[in-house]
């Protein structure tokens, strides 16, 4: 398993309010992606998420942790999501949309809250895309990434991880196959993005990127 990450600013802002991390051992892998709101202090907010998931996620990999169903990924993560909260929001302010993946024995647990996705990247490298938005323009939850980034209703997200609601993420379970390569972005990458300049940026990751008004930001990981 190998990973890379990149973030770009946009043009809306002067400071970069996604975060991206990972953990990898060449087996297993947890990677995080968070996009901070335009609400006061969600930059900050979205930088001590990641590191914070990926810095409790590590003390509970070294006691054993075990990641080898879903069910025992999912009480983890809940339970870390849950505890982190107050801790977060002790002396910070702001609100952010997340996905967290652990990847380990085959199997790919997501746990999200908001815009930020994950997808599979197919052999001909078009991703589909396995989480569905909380968005208002997705409030059916039936509506595909292509479609949803036509939609200005999209910006209002309807889920989201801030200081007046405990996390409540939905989860996906996803079996990996073998040489599977998944990508974690903010909705500035899947929504900004026409699907061709996301497959330009997976195939030259280093490459010059398109400027748009919003932050983008990937982790693209291979089997």
């Amino acid at each position: 398993m190998k990973y890379h990450a990149r973030s770009v600013t946009g043009r809306a802002r002067q400071t970069n309010h996604d975060f991206a991390g990972a953990l990898c051992d060449g087996e297993s892998g947890v990677f995080v992606i968070a996009d901070g709101t335009s609400r006061v202090g969600s930059g900050q907010l979205a930088e001590s998420f990641v590191k914070s998931v990926l810095a409790v996620w590590s003390k509970h990999f070294e006691q054993g942790l075990d990641i080898t169903e879903y069910g025992a990924v999912e009480q983890v993560l809940v339970s870390m999501l849950a505890d982190l909260h107050p801790v977060l929001f002790a002396s910070q302010t702001g609100a952010v949309c997340y996905v967290v993946g652990v990847a380990a024995h085959g199997k790919l647990t997501l746990a999200y809250e908001g815009d930020c996705s994950c997808g599979v990247v197919t052999s001909a490298g078009v991703i589909e895309w396995i989480t569905s938005p909380h968005c208002k323009a997705n409030w059916r939850r039936d509506r595909s990434h292509f479609k949803l980034a036509q939609d200005p209703a999209r910006h209002r997200v309807t889920r989201c991880l801030k200081v007046s609601r405990p996390p409540t993420p939905d989860f996906v379970f996803h079996p990996l196959g073998l040489r599977e390569r998944l990508v974690f972005a903010t909705d500035g990458f899947w929504a900004e993005l026409t699907e061709s300049q996301q497959s330009s940026l997976l195939e030259s990751p280093d490459g010059s990127c398109i400027e748009v008004d919003d932050d983008i930001t990937w982790i693209d990981v291979q089997f």
